[in-house]
């Protein structure tokens, strides 16, 4: 049911066809159900793949010109045929309920500077291997979510053997209001020895970890 509900906010915000949308649906409950079946959790399974919103962009990132096409020709449709009412009851509810991402800056919360550094203070202290002090940037309400062991697993996912820490890619920001709260999100680009591993984090407004992920 969880990865329904994941798989659900994912597709949802990927602006194509209709029937584009059934056959993105498809491939990413094939693609969980066949990492579950090879012993991972769906806890990781989900960390791996990213906030919802972050998978939405990709796939709009690649769709094809045509793919564009046909979301904005119906988007137009439903506007003409009356449908703009359920439209706005839908937005007002996903505002409340699902994220939805939004420029950062907007919501006048948080400080670029002071994101950038939060991030690459928190990979630091996640690449020295002390949980109890990567725990101490957690927000407590996500602390039994992220445990050492989904951690651990999300890193393991991600390669066996990462080597040295050599240097951060760029830092991309952006603000994701979830349920009457803002949080600031950043991805940031890490190169390593052997491996370039991509973090997604999620920061609340005492600028706590609240989510966080690898790929």
């Amino acid at each position: 049911m969880m990865a329904q509900t994941y798989v659900k906010q994912i597709v949802k915000k990927v602006k194509c066809s209709g029937k584009k949308r059934k056959e993105i649906r498809r491939q990413l409950l094939a693609d969980i159900q066949a990492e579950m079946e090879q012993g991972v959790s769906l806890d990781v399974v989900m960390l791996r793949m990213g906030e919802p919103i972050a998978v939405a962009e990709e796939f709009n990132q690649n769709l094809e010109e045509q793919e564009c096409r046909k979301y904005k020709r119906g988007f137009a449709i439903k506007i003409l045929t009356g449908i703009a009412v359920i439209l706005t009851a839908a937005v007002l509810t996903a505002f409340w309920f699902l994220p939805m991402g939004v420029s950062f800056g907007s919501s006048g919360l948080f400080e670029k500077a002071v994101v950038e550094q939060r991030s690459k203070e928190v990979i630091q202290i996640l690449d020295t291997g002390d949980y109890e002090a990567f725990k101490a940037c957690i927000a407590v309400r996500v602390q039994n979510v992220l445990t050492k062991e989904v951690i651990d697993a999300a890193r393991e996912q991600a390669g066996a053997d990462w080597g040295k820490f050599r240097e951060f890619g760029k830092c991309y920001l952006g603000e994701q209001r979830y349920r009457g709260e803002t949080r600031a999100v950043a991805q940031i680009n890490a190169a390593y020895e052997n491996i370039g591993v991509t973090y997604t984090l999620f920061f609340d407004e005492d600028m706590k970890l609240s989510g966080f992920y690898i790929k």
